[in-house]
C-alpha cells in the first residue's frame, strides 16, 4: 500500500477509534466503527496551531492565515484559531474579514460563558482601524471597565485620545 494511503488509512482508522472508546453509553454490545473522513493536511487542532505560529515566527503571516482557515474548516468551533486569525489577518490589512473572525471568536467564547456583550482588544483595533471610531472608543471603554488593572488599555485608550486630537 502507497505511505499516504496508509497514512490515511491510519488517521481514518485512529478517528474510529476514538469514537468508539468515547461513546456516552457503555459498550454492552459491539460497536462498528464509523469512518470519518480526514483530510491529508489535517494534522489536529494542536498541530495546526503550532503550524500557525510557526509561520508567524518566520514572518509569513500568509502562510499562517492559510493553515488557520484549514484548521477553522475543520474545526470550526476552535475558538483560540479565530482569535489568532483575527489577529494576523489585521496585521496583514484584512480588516473585513479580521472583525468577522474576531466576532465569531467572541462568539465561541460567549456561548461558554456567562452572557455579555462581545468585546475584545482586537476587534476593537480592527474598528478603530476600519474608521468605526465611536463603536472602537465604546468597546475600549467596556473592556476597561471589564479589566481596570490592565495596563495596555489604557495605553491604547491615550494613543487613540492622542490621534482624535491630532
Amino acid at each position: 500500500m502507497h505511505s499516504s494511503r496508509l497514512t490515511g488509512y491510519m488517521r481514518t482508522l485512529s478517528v474510529s477509534r476514538m469514537l468508539t472508546a468515547s461513546a456516552s453509553t457503555p459498550n454492552t454490545r459491539q460497536l462498528i466503527a464509523k469512518s470519518v473522513p480526514v483530510p491529508a493536511n489535517w494534522h489536529g487542532v494542536a498541530d495546526g496551531m503550532d503550524a500557525a505560529k510557526a509561520a508567524i515566527s518566520r514572518r509569513d503571516l500568509d502562510a499562517a492565515e492559510h493553515i488557520l482557515k484549514d484548521l477553522i474548516a475543520f474545526a470550526p468551533s476552535e475558538t483560540s484559531a479565530w482569535r489568532l486569525l483575527a489577529r494576523i489577518q489585521r496585521k496583514l490589512g484584512k480588516i473585513e474579514a479580521g472583525i468577522e473572525s474576531a466576532t465569531r471568536a467572541l462568539k465561541l467564547q460567549n456561548a461558554r460563558q456567562m452572557p455579555q456583550t462581545a468585546a475584545s482588544t482586537t476587534l476593537a483595533r480592527l474598528l478603530w482601524q476600519q474608521g468605526e471610531k465611536e463603536h472602537a472608543i465604546e468597546m475600549l471603554g467596556l473592556l476597561m471597565m471589564r479589566q481596570p488593572e490592565d495596563a495596555s488599555l489604557q495605553t491604547l485608550k491615550h494613543e487613540w485620545e492622542r490621534e482624535t486630537n491630532s
